[in-house]
């Protein structure tokens, strides 16, 4: 701060002189422009010659038009930044403007003439200084710069000091200020980051947050806790990745629906009509919550999107709005941790007397229309096709084979899914919406924990598959009862099937059959 305030002193002191120099220059050339050189300058050169002769001369005396003093046909002082080598006994003439004069005065300078040599001084004697024809006046300034520099640096210092005591009076309240202001807002902007990226369990909780007596802090640290709570009870309402879809964007949601290939999970509990009926409603209130509880951490777990809650079924989907690239697979992974930990639940719940639970799985992979639907009043992020549509019969078809996940076709095929999970073809349906039959699949579980039973159920349940669309009929039975043995003598899946193979025996199929 010192050097910049000894800088900017010295800057004004330097366009003084330049101002100062210019001045003189412009006002010599206006009053003797015209001016000529005589042939005798001995007179001006007597009285002015202790100005141009030694060390201390500021210029070179000449009576040629172009050189020296006498260039451009007049008398010309040259001045280095205003201070002159000046002759005390020359005294101004009586015609000098006042204004002039006055300004002589009050810059205790000297004045210098300036003379046009074609004044006849060597011819007579009463040549005074009244008799001349023009007259400038040139000044010392250097000691009015002194003084000004000491001026200058003088008010420097005193700034510099002022602002040395100052910063010494306030250091002592640095951190005060430190602790009120500059720490809660640092607080209040790394939570708000926080809740921009939903990450609701980083925010400081209310009894963490740094105290303030500043009135605008402490407002701000309320409105934003209101703001977070609002934030994260709307989150609870709406699919968490979609809220967090949309804050990323730093838009307004609009209507609209995208085609995408996702892979969509409907859910729903066996027999939950009769649990109801026989159980207080809080009890089953309690239950559900905690069903619901578990079932969405692994939906959300697997990268899922958690749709809806349809009375006790669940809807999600993977693979929108975010990329999912193993859908399919983390969706089928979803499904047979649910079984895993009911089956936890269901032991827990037994031994406090509550009713079991068991659930039936559809899932589907396809290409439908995905967004917000709805009104610009009111909207939700969900999906529409007839691959929902798909999804909700297979779970619905679990009743009837007796199975607790079924997968289509279209499911099997998608990446990484033959390969993880271990699955037997159970029966060719008809879907409204497709005109051809639809091949659906149990899931028995993924490859890593399948012993070597469940593959022989898996690769004999194919091959009755392959029989019976050949209509090798008998063959399809022979094999299907394999499985049955190999379940321990009892196969509710494949009896559906085996019941149409008989059915066939008796009555084949028309030469266009589909395998319905």
């Amino acid at each position: 701060m010192t050097l910049m305030l000894l800088m900017i002193s010295v800057l004004e002191r330097s366009n003084e002189f330049q101002r100062c120099g210019g001045e003189m220059v412009a006002s010599l050339e206006m009053y003797y422009k015209t001016a000529r050189i005589g042939q005798n300058c001995t007179k001006l050169q007597q009285e002015a010659g202790s100005w141009f002769q030694g060390d201390t001369g500021i210029g070179k005396w000449s009576q040629r038009e172009d050189q020296g003093l006498t260039k451009n046909g007049l008398f010309l002082a040259i001045v280095e930044n205003c201070e002159l080598y000046s002759d005390p006994k020359l005294v101004g003439p009586s015609n000098v403007d006042p204004s002039m004069t006055y300004l002589a005065h009050l810059r205790r300078g000297t004045e210098i003439q300036a003379i046009p040599c074609e004044a006849e001084f060597a011819v007579t004697d009463g040549d005074s200084q009244q008799n001349r024809s023009a007259t400038y006046l040139l000044y010392d300034l250097r000691s009015e710069v002194v003084e000004e520099a000491k001026y200058s640096l003088g008010f420097t210092l005193v700034v510099v000091v002022s602002l040395l005591g100052f910063s010494i009076i306030f250091s002592n309240d640095t951190e005060g200020i430190a602790n009120q202001l500059v720490l809660p807002i640092q607080q209040l902007m790394e939570d708000m980051s926080r809740t921009a990226k939903l990450e609701f369990d980083k925010v400081t909780p209310l009894d963490g947050v740094i105290p303030s007596t500043v009135f605008e802090v402490r407002s701000l640290q309320t409105a934003f806790h209101n703001l977070n709570a609002a934030v994260r009870s709307f989150s609870k309402f709406t699919p968490l990745e979609v809220v967090r879809h949309f804050l990323s964007l730093g838009a307004v949601a609009q209507l609209g629906v995208v085609e995408r290939n996702v892979s969509i999970f409907f859910s729903d509990i066996e027999g939950w009509t009769t649990i109801c009926e026989g159980t207080p409603p809080a009890q089953v209130l309690a239950l559900l919550s905690e069903y619901f509880e578990s079932m969405v951490s692994i939906i959300l777990e697997e990268q899922g999107t958690m749709l809806e809650f349809v009375g006790d079924a669940i809807l999600a989907i993977w693979n929108a709005p975010n990329d999912v690239p193993d859908h399919a697979v983390r969706s089928l992974t979803a499904a047979w941790r649910m079984d895993k930990v009911l089956k936890k639940l269901r032991a827990a719940w037994a031994s406090q007397g509550k009713p079991e639970i068991s659930i039936r799985v559809g899932l589907h992979s396809g290409f439908v229309w995905v967004g917000n639907l709805g009104s610009n009043l009111r909207m939700k992020y969900g999906v529409l096709g007839n691959g929902v549509n798909l999804a909700s019969r297979l779970e619905e078809m679990n009743k009837r084979y007796k199975t607790m996940t079924m997968i289509s076709e279209d499911m099997l095929r998608e990446p990484g899914v033959s390969e993880t999970f271990l699955v037997r073809p159970l029966d060719m349906v008809e879907v409204v919406g497709r005109t051809e039959p639809t091949r659906i699949y149990d899931v028995l579980g993924p490859r890593s924990e399948a012993d070597e039973d469940t593959r022989q159920v898996a690769n004999v349940s194919a091959e009755a598959m392959t029989a019976y669309l050949n209509r090798n009929f008998e063959q399809a039975i022979e094999r299907l009862q394999v499985v049955a043995q190999l379940k321990g003598g009892s196969d509710p899946a494949g009896e559906v099937l085996m019941e149409r193979c008989k059915a066939f025996l008796e009555t084949p199929p028309p030469p266009k059959w589909d395998g319905l």
